[in-house]
């Protein structure tokens, strides 16, 4: 984890305590838990398949296209009756990664370390004891990494990470909406509202002449796995 997201992570758990302290548990909850998302990536993918493709004589297993990315997720909601306001932060990671050998038998491979990291607003909608409706707006930042043939060190793909501001749709389903530490399940979709740039990507991977379009939306669809602490969210 990056040294922004860290810090932007104890920020979110300094708010969490700072706000019990004055307000005391019965309107406020943390959260904590697992998130899987799914992004389809297709130019992004392209220029994967384009790789494999040119060095398919060396490649016996080619790179991986990019789709699932695996992560945590913590924040903090405040209740106000029936609607919620909620502050998350969430990292997803994906290693993918190719190799096979030369005509000379000398190793060749190419590993790519790739996470998306966001930190959203969210307006939850209390539609039922056990089921709230979320919108939020957020930003979320794309980075990639590659590691150096031969040692463990990785190096950055992009000059600087790649940020874009995201909209997203969450429905959450409670599942013991009475008990102290609730257990809720959100599928969701999220949409940025601009594309991404990934010359840098194009060039790293082989490409010295991008080859069009260098850019990606990285819509993604998902699921999380949330556990609230703080008390009942039924309100």
């Amino acid at each position: 984890m990056s040294q922004l997201n860290q810090d932007m992570a104890r920020g979110i758990l300094l708010l969490a305590f700072c706000l019990q302290a004055s307000l005391g548990f019965s309107q406020l909850n943390m959260k904590a838990g697992f998130t899987s998302l799914y992004t389809p990536a297709s130019e992004f993918n392209a220029e994967l398949n384009a790789f494999n493709e040119k060095n398919s004589d060396k490649l016996q297993n080619p790179i991986p296209e990019l789709h699932f990315l695996n992560g945590l997720q913590i924040g903090v909601r405040y209740t106000f009756d029936k609607i919620s306001t909620d502050l998350t932060w969430e990292t997803t990671l994906r290693k993918r990664a190719g190799f096979g050998e030369d005509s000379l038998r000398n190793l060749f491979e190419r590993e790519y370390f790739y996470s998306l990291s966001a930190i959203s607003f969210n307006i939850e909608a209390h539609v039922q004891s056990n089921f709230h409706l979320s919108i939020g707006v957020g930003r979320r930042t794309l980075k990639i990494k590659r590691e150096i043939n031969g040692s463990n060190k990785r190096i950055n793909v992009f000059d600087t990470p790649r940020q874009h501001v995201f909209v997203q749709v969450k429905p959450i389903f409670i599942l013991s909406p009475r008990s102290k530490t609730p257990l809720a399940i959100a599928p969701f979709f999220l949409y940025p509202l601009s594309l991404t740039n990934i010359s840098d990507f194009q060039n790293d991977i082989g490409f010295d002449n991008p080859r069009t379009p260098v850019s990606e939306r990285f819509t993604s669809f998902g699921l999380s796995i949330v556990y609230y602490y703080g008390g009942r969210i039924d309100n």
